[in-house]
């Protein structure tokens, strides 16, 4: 079983399913390997590097399926008249309880990404795309 992940190496986002790329995962530490040299392109040990999880939830974006991960931007619209969630809400996917949730720290707000009544688009993520966040009201 392949569980989808991705890694930030400071400059740009290599994922799971990229040829030539091994993540070891080892005593709460991880290294992402270039296959056939053993180079360590990302570690837990740089500052600037990030481990992401795919939630096993994916999004229709530009006629293409797309993993929601740990790390993206998105903005979700709630449909559903009554709902406790109105309106719409832009913020970053963070696991949180055992739970993937859109967080808007500017605003307080926390929500499921998971709802059969609201409608998710992928803005970019944190990493390549932080002024999305900066103005997400």
């Amino acid at each position: 079983m392949n569980t989808a992940y991705r890694v930030w190496d400071g400059e740009q986002m290599h994922y799971w399913d990229d040829e030539g790329l091994s993540l070891e995962l080892k005593g709460g530490k991880w290294i992402l390997w270039r296959d056939g040299c053993r180079v360590i392109v990302a570690s837990s040990d740089d500052w600037d590097a990030a481990l992401m999880w795919g939630t096993d939830r994916a999004e229709i974006c530009n006629h293409q399926v797309i993993t929601v991960y740990e790390g993206h931007v998105i903005e979700q619209e709630e449909t559903e008249l009554g709902s406790p969630y109105e309106g719409v809400i832009i913020g970053s996917v963070n696991m949180l309880d055992g739970q993937w949730c859109i967080v808007n720290e500017k605003k307080g707000e926390v929500r499921p990404v998971f709802s059969e009544t609201a409608k998710n688009k992928i803005l970019g993520d944190v990493f390549q795309n932080p002024e999305l966040l900066e103005g997400a009201e």
